[in-house]
């Protein structure tokens, strides 16, 4: 457990809270299963990913994607991709935050694709920022027969067939409203965060009369810098995500060397180490590089996954606050 000296209450209070997070995520470790949304190790560079709250919460404006490509070698293995946009304006004499997001993930023959816009205000309190966050959009959910391959080793026979009836010309989507809620907190020394995404368990009516139902997802998301100096920092995190299902628990250590280059390594529990690299480019441009080593049996039929996040960070000559709680970039 992090150690805090004597500070002042709050500070007790900031180191209770992130034993607690840290509780509750061992405390479903029975559970540990596949992936529930789509999945990003870098995830502290793309926080708005699960977290409407987090959007403005630098005071910059910000652009950035993200492309994932998991389990290298296994056919019809998750490939996603996000692309958004937030920042920070101020209006009638409070701060808000406002973004807009786009991701794309695609698992075989299935896509989906979920298109938000996300609100966030901004309410400064005397030892931290606190932004409360709302998403509204919208997921389609599209099935291409065409990726599906229903012949195996050039085989035609009842089991084998080189051109299946039933699918052709079975292409299929279906689209529905979805709408998430998050709230961020961050301090100078520590952030937690806490979301739940498709609250409404958006139900897709396909084409066909198929129906997809995607379930609720929360997830919570901690951190706090061990050390910061213009030589080196060091930045402990945590996240976790379930959909009530199955669920993700990682940690990682992040270690940002002069400001410039981010050293990072993290275990996701019950599936994978993970490495990352990045760098604070001229201009307010980052790019960030991880990779999944598996761990479980499945290694065997893979070989690893790879993510890449850029971003670019600017400001607009308006209203700024005085007072800023700002993170090191976290990957």
């Amino acid at each position: 457990m992090i150690h805090c000296k004597k500070k002042g209450r709050f500070c007790d209070v900031e180191c209770v809270l992130l034993a607690f997070f840290v509780l509750i995520c061992i405390s479903c470790e029975t559970s540990m299963m596949a992936q529930n949304d789509v999945m990003l190790s870098q995830v502290g560079a793309v926080p708005s990913l699960l977290n409407p709250g987090t959007a403005g919460k630098s005071g910059s404006y910000e652009a950035v994607g993200a492309f994932r490509k998991q389990w290298v070698g296994f056919e019809g293995s998750p490939q996603s991709t996000m692309l958004g946009v937030n920042g920070e304006v101020a209006f009638l004499k409070n701060f808000h935050g406002i973004g807009a997001m786009v991701v794309h993930d695609k698992v075989g023959a299935l896509t989906t694709m979920n298109i938000g816009l996300d609100y966030s205000f901004h309410i400064e309190l005397s030892h931290g920022l606190l932004g409360l966050g709302l998403r509204v959009g919208v997921l389609n959910t599209a099935f291409n027969a065409g990726d599906l391959h229903p012949s195996v080793d050039g085989l035609d026979d009842d089991y084998h067939q080189s051109s299946d009836p039933l699918l052709e010309g079975s292409d299929d989507s279906g689209t529905a409203l979805d709408i998430g809620f998050g709230a961020f907190y961050q301090s100078k020394r520590s952030y937690l965060g806490f979301s739940v995404l498709h609250l409404t368990s958006p139900r897709m009516e396909m084409k066909s009369g198929a129906i997809i139902k995607r379930r609720p997802m929360m997830a919570l998301m901690a951190g706090r810098k061990l050390r910061e100096d213009a030589e080196l920092g060091i930045e402990a995190r945590s996240g976790f995500q379930t959909d009530f299902s199955s669920s993700e628990f990682d940690v990682s250590v992040l270690a940002n060397i002069r400001r410039k280059v981010s050293l990072g390594i993290g275990y996701r529990l019950q599936d994978a180490i993970f490495f990352q690299l990045g760098a604070n480019l001229l201009g307010g441009i980052f790019v960030g590089y991880g990779y999944d080593l598996c761990l479980t049996d499945f290694r065997s039929y893979q070989s690893g996954s790879h993510e890449v996040v850029l971003s670019y960070s600017f400001n607009i000559d308006v209203e700024r606050r005085t007072k800023r709680y700002k993170s090191v970039r976290m990957l």
